[in-house]
């Protein structure tokens, strides 16, 4: 009998070492995520305008594609905030001619990395990749006009949990860096206005939550429910534009269903003007039906 308690104990105590040994690797390989550099991308040399037209055209895209991550003052805000896994916050955009060079606000918008390098978690540069060289610029010109204000942004600071879900991938792609063609051509200018050309555009905004063919995709964030397949065989099957619109600027689905601001960022989103709504809604209506490839 004691030979068979000592087995047991002896058991336990290797399945208890080899759980510590697996634990102490995913937290290795998370801590070695977040510290990850890309020495070798270096960020494209474009020409940043000063001019008022420019300015207020970058002022309308951030506050498209930024204020719902980074706040409605773009001073900064937790994106992940569990006493469990940690704290990531969206960086503070105000007072960045300071601190960035013009490279350095290429290097992160278009290919996620921080001035040393180091890839950023949740920032969606596979959205930005897909700005045309004109809006990146733009948005450049306008985020250099913003005076300081609020704290200094709070590097990623994950327990032991959060570095081992990092570790093991459970976040999903949170570090664009690693995934995107750091090497894509900036794209054409479309004609801005209602068109499909333009809405295809636009729709790069969506592609980060939404899948890459837009047929629904599951975001990093630990708590985010699937995104839903915005194709004519999804989600929007049966809407007309009006609706579209409608939910784009108020929330309200036709179903009568409010969608959480917190993951769909319909308050940002709400801000492109009538055209470019309309523009979205054609290219959207145009795309051929698919399976949701998230259920």
């Amino acid at each position: 009998m004691k030979n068979i308690f000592k087995w047991i104990g002896i058991i336990l105590g290797s399945v208890i070492v080899l759980v510590a040994l697996a634990a102490l690797a995913l937290s290795v390989a998370g801590e070695r995520r977040l510290n990850k550099t890309h020495d070798d991308i270096r960020a494209e040399t474009i020409i940043i305008p000063t001019d008022d037209t420019a300015v207020a055209r970058g002022d309308h895209l951030v506050h498209v594609a930024c204020t719902s991550c980074h706040g409605p003052d773009l001073t900064g805000q937790a994106m992940i905030n569990d006493p469990s896994i940690g704290t990531v916050y969206a960086a503070n955009l105000t007072g960045l001619a300071e601190t960035h060079t013009e490279a350095d606000l290429v290097r992160a918008i278009r290919h996620g990395l921080d001035t040393d390098g180091r890839q950023l978690m949740i920032m969606p540069a596979e959205v930005f990749i897909y700005f045309s060289e004109e809006d990146l610029a733009s948005i450049i010109a306008y985020l250099k006009t913003l005076p300081q204000q609020g704290n200094e942004t709070p590097k990623p600071a994950l327990t032991l949990l959060g570095r081992m879900l990092v570790g093991a991938g459970q976040f999903g792609n949170v570090f664009p860096a690693e995934y995107i063609n750091h090497d894509l051509p900036f794209p054409e200018m479309p004609t801005v206005g209602a068109n499909e050309a333009y809405g295809h555009y636009l729709a790069g905004l969506c592609r980060s939550c939404h899948g890459t063919e837009l047929a629904g995709g599951q975001p990093g964030e630990p708590d985010a429910p699937p995104a839903p397949n915005l194709t004519p065989g999804g989600e929007l099957q049966g809407w007309t534009e009006e609706d579209f619109i409608t939910a784009m600027r108020t929330g309200m689905i036709p179903n009568g269903r409010q969608l959480d601001p917190m993951f769909m960022p319909w308050q940002s989103v709400g801000k492109l003007d009538d055209d470019e709504l309309r523009a979205l809604w054609l290219y959207l209506a145009s795309l051929p039906p698919q399976q949701s490839a998230v259920k």
